[in-house]
């Protein structure tokens, strides 16, 4: 079913001020209302300054045009749940218009217990809040208790009803993420940010595979020096694959976005200047498929 969208300015309003402190990965769930710019601690960033900002305003100098855009807002958004406890990340339409992508931590408590009364909302002129179906019939996770910020960090899971009109990204699996890849990732709306953007418009930013690991794991995962914060777990990195836009990630952690140390630092994996995403392919596209070949 449709969920109001007068439920989820209360889903806000319930947050505001409840983003903990975290000091390493993964990255806090809960959104915090942004700060004046003045005040605000802007880590973990990586290479200078926080290069994120709102996809309007940032997207036609990715390469983004009009059509682009309507299409990146009407497939992504937030993804959350409110019981037992509240969370909230990033999430994007994936293969279909029935199911959605997103980091698995979202739908558990730290316990390992698993969260329900959960939705996904998308950002586009019109938003859409539709419920999640989060029983086993319905969501495929990368494991009974996933580890946040590991290689199981993954969850597809069905929508109540099709989000009508949207077509999700292409995965394009047949040809890897490479190292040097140009990726445009898309966040709701990640806690901390330098530049303050609407709650109902996308923020993005154009960012760098620096690294594509050999996975000994059953999915793939890719090192970038993407900025990351709060309530960015899930966000959807895409790249331009022979002249098509491409779903390529997710992101599902970042290095201790509250310490200063990060503020800026230069890329650095061992000293944690460096965002991790998981590859669409392998276990993750498996699970996708087996989710919408499943549907009614």
């Amino acid at each position: 079913m449709r969920i109001p969208t007068r439920s989820f300015a209360a889903f806000l309003t319930i947050f505001a001020g409840c983003l903990a402190a975290a000091a390493g990965p993964p990255a806090p769930e809960a959104p915090a209302l942004p700060a004046a710019s003045s005040n605000l601690v802007r880590v973990n960033i990586i290479d200078g300054e926080d290069g994120r900002d709102s996809l309007v305003r940032l997207g036609p100098s990715l390469g983004l045009d009009a059509a682009d855009i309507a299409r990146i807002r009407m497939v992504s958004g937030y993804v959350g749940c409110l019981s037992p406890s509240p969370s909230v990340g990033s999430a994007a339409l994936f293969l279909d218009n029935r199911q959605i992508l997103t980091a698995a931590h979202v739908f558990f408590e730290p316990s390992g217990k698993r969260r329900w009364k959960c939705f996904f909302k998308n950002q586009a002129a019109a938003p859409v809040m539709i419920d999640l179906l989060v029983d086993d019939a319905n969501a495929r996770f990368g494991a009974k208790k996933p580890k946040p910020g590991s290689n199981n960090d993954y969850a597809v899971v069905r929508l109540a009803e099709p989000l009508e009109g949207a077509v999700p990204f292409p995965v394009l699996a047949d040809i890897p993420v490479r190292t040097g890849e140009k990726l445009i990732v898309v966040n709701a709306h990640p806690a901390d940010m330098a530049r303050e953007v609407d709650r109902g418009m996308p923020v993005v930013q154009g960012c760098t595979v620096r690294r594509k690991p050999i996975s000994t794991e059953k999915t793939s995962f890719f090192r970038t020096d993407c900025d990351a914060t709060g309530a960015s777990s899930g966000g959807m990195n895409l790249a331009r694959v022979n002249g098509e836009l491409a779903f390529r990630g997710i992101t599902i952690t970042t290095g201790p976005w509250r310490d200063p140390m990060l503020n800026g630092a230069p890329y650095n994996e061992k000293g944690g200047s460096v965002t991790t995403a998981l590859g669409t392919d392998a276990a993750v596209l498996a699970a996708g498929r087996s989710l919408a070949g499943g549907a009614d």
